[in-house]
């Protein structure tokens, strides 16, 4: 005759625990495929969004939200709020002033970070042109994806920080942010806007996207700890703060 054994609270926990185990087991039994979290939802497509599939695993994507991909001859950048001179720039216009080129890494929250060759033009070259008023403290920028970030005058002031129309010497591409970023390598990612339509000259300092919703403040600069280059397969390194200059 069949034993059957007396379900306690003990014999249950026994029984839920071996099933978990079993039950984990098999999941990172799964080939990888099967467990895909990179996924490529937006090549080929109309719009861009987030991306670590293929070629972006060297250089990862982020977006607040999927936009369309914006087109060169429909695009303009609006300039607006505290200044003498607002007014809008075509690509073109941008393009005419005077470039200068840097080798900086862009660091994100997500503790990963990437290396590129940018171009494009000093903020210095902006305000000549629309010439900021007094009581101007910062700039609102404004992007496709629905991103809002400010970033303050001197650190949009610092020598360091380029208004980006390249990358790796080629235009930039929808996902790194056409036609026109902001690279503040001293500062984390959330704090570099990019794809941006709109920039307003504020007298008071506003808090972002993230900032808003994230764990995150509104100052964004690099704090010591650990990185995750991509290009180093993620090998992890100490970092000092501020922009990473080691590697």
């Amino acid at each position: 005759m069949r034993k059957v054994d007396k379900l306690t609270r003990r014999s249950w926990l026994v029984r839920i625990g071996r099933f978990f185990l079993a039950s984990l087991a098999a999941l990172l039994a799964l080939p990888r495929k099967g467990l895909a979290r990179d996924i490529d939802y937006f090549s080929g497509t109309d719009f861009v969004g987030k991306n670590r599939a293929g070629k972006f695993k060297k250089f990862y994507i982020n977006y607040w939200k999927p936009h369309r991909r914006i087109s060169a001859d429909r695009w303009s950048l609006e300039v607006s709020g505290l200044c003498r001179r607002p007014g809008r720039y075509t690509l073109d216009d941008l393009l005419k002033i005077p470039a200068r080129e840097q080798e900086s890494r862009l660091k994100c929250v997500e503790c990963w970070s990437a290396r590129a060759k940018w171009s494009g033009f000093s903020f210095a070259e902006l305000e000549r042109r629309v010439e900021p008023m007094a009581e101007a403290v910062g700039v609102v920028f404004y992007c496709a994806d629905a991103y809002v970030e400010h970033l303050s005058l001197e650190t949009l002031r610092h020598p360091r920080t380029l208004m980006a129309t390249h990358m790796d010497s080629a235009p930039l591409s929808d996902e790194h942010g056409f036609p026109l970023r902001v690279i503040a390598p001293m500062k984390y990612g959330y704090k570099n806007p990019k794809a941006i339509l709109k920039m307003e000259f504020v007298s008071q300092e506003v808090w972002g996207t993230w900032s808003k919703i994230g764990p995150y403040s509104p100052d964004g600069t690099i704090l010591p700890g650990t990185d995750h280059p991509l290009e180093f397969d993620k090998e992890p390194r100490r970092i000092a703060g501020g922009e990473i200059r080691n590697y």
